[in-house]
């Protein structure tokens, strides 16, 4: 099965054209230089690439169409494959609804022996009043109906939009869904904020002609512009070496990122940002609106629930104490499908403080490259003024080649 730095090196040979450099995988995925190189050499070796030698020495791959394929299973294993992502889909699917339609469960539950309490209590004031006996007409019915399922009918448009059927089916909330995006949110955003730094790293290094210094690196590491040795691990990813300038500033080149192969354009023109920024974590992708049923139906069976196990403790316990392990039960899903929002939201509140801090910091080391003091101005012109020119691999280059047979190919002499 593919790694997930295979998967990403697969991704950016088809997305730049199939002919590539280390470098523009490099700049594309933000992966470290050798381990680029390892997984080109693993793929073309998989699916047939050829390497292509230029008269510079510098080495092109370049891979046949459906290159990809060769990590496609096929047969039995393929079959395999393919049902048990179609089992995880479907598992992860049900648990996720599962925690709605235990809350419809549970208010089901609720209303049945809130039903019962009441009739109990009814029929003991008859007993003492000798009045009439308690009825559960169909008005009654409806109440209740109303009140178990109001959530779930709400999250669509009111009665007046009988009139548009289709409105329904473009609608995109769903009650269930909803319940376990209010518990647990949908996720981090942030889940590939290293994957991004590497690579607006390699972007930005690529924007200033190979060479960079520790300010122009520091609002995607966060470090301190004045720290050298935060540049370290971006010497070692991209094979970079520091050099000393006359007025004594380091400055760092990467001439291996500046070898590109000639049919791609490697995103030419497009922006680099001028910091990494973070994503607030949000309490829920759902809208307000969607999410209203939801915590309305979470406060009645947080209510109820707590009523039910404190009538145990009531005359009417002798009528539900059979059922006190079910409310019990009751009390602390109806307690933890509060809780757990409530605890949720107060860490995103810290953790969106923190990511606050961190984009506030990168942008303040971005504006001091927007304006340098003298010291700074300096030193980028000297890191200009040392700028590696890009190689370009083109076809008429290429001396060597491995979709030809050796004695095919001329060399020169």
């Amino acid at each position: 099965m593919s790694t997930k730095e295979k998967e990403q090196v697969l991704r950016a040979i088809r997305d730049l054209g199939r002919r590539v450099t280390v470098a523009d995988v490099a700049e594309r995925t933000g992966l470290p230089l050798n381990i680029v190189t390892t997984q080109l050499n693993s793929i073309a070796a998989d699916t047939g690439g050829d390497l292509q030698v230029a008269t510079t020495g510098d080495i092109a791959y370049r891979f046949p169409l459906g290159f990809q394929n060769a990590y496609l299973a096929t047969g039995a294993k393929r079959v395999v494959m393919q049902v048990a992502r179609a089992l995880f889909n479907a598992g992860y699917y049900l648990l996720r609804i599962s925690f709605g339609i235990m809350l419809i469960l549970s208010l089901l539950a609720i209303a049945v022996l809130i039903f019962i309490a009441m009739q109990a209590m009814s029929r003991g004031s008859d007993d003492r009043d000798g009045g009439a006996q308690f009825e559960f007409d169909f008005f009654d019915y409806l109440i209740l109906r109303d009140l178990l399922w109001w959530g779930a009918w709400s999250s669509y448009p009111d009665a007046t939009a009988h009139d548009r059927p289709s409105y329904r089916v473009r609608r995109k909330s769903n009650f269930f869904l909803n319940c376990f995006s209010f518990l647990f949110g949908d996720g981090n955003p942030n889940a590939h904020l290293e994957e991004r730094k590497w690579r607006l790293i390699a972007q930005a290094i690529k924007a200033n002609n190979g060479v960079a210094t520790c300010e122009m690196l520091a609002p995607y590491t966060g470090a301190n512009p004045k720290d050298e040795n935060a540049v370290l691990p971006v010497l070692v990813r991209f094979d970079g070496r520091p050099e000393v300038t006359d007025t004594g500033n380091i400055i760092y080149v990467f001439p291996s990122l500046q070898v590109r192969a000639a049919e791609n354009n490697g995103g030419e023109g497009a922006s680099v940002p001028a910091y990494l920024h973070e994503f607030p974590w949000k309490f829920s992708n759902a809208g307000s609106g969607d999410l209203m049923p939801v915590m309305i139906l979470a406060a009645v069976n947080f209510l109820g629930s707590w009523w039910l196990l404190i009538q145990l403790h009531t005359p009417l316990g002798l009528v539900l104490w059979p059922f006190a392990p079910l409310i019990v039960l009751l009390v602390l899903y109806g307690t933890a499908f509060v809780t757990i929002p409530l605890v949720r939201w107060l860490a995103l509140k810290l953790l969106n403080k923190g990511i606050e801090r961190r984009n506030a910091l990168r942008m303040s080391h971005s504006r001091l490259l927007e304006n340098p003091d003298r010291q700074l101005q300096t030193k980028l012109d000297e890191a200009k003024a040392c700028r590696i020119e890009e190689k370009m691999l083109r076809q008429d280059q290429i001396v060597y080649s491995t979709e030809k047979d050796v004695l095919e190919q001329e060399f020169p002499s």
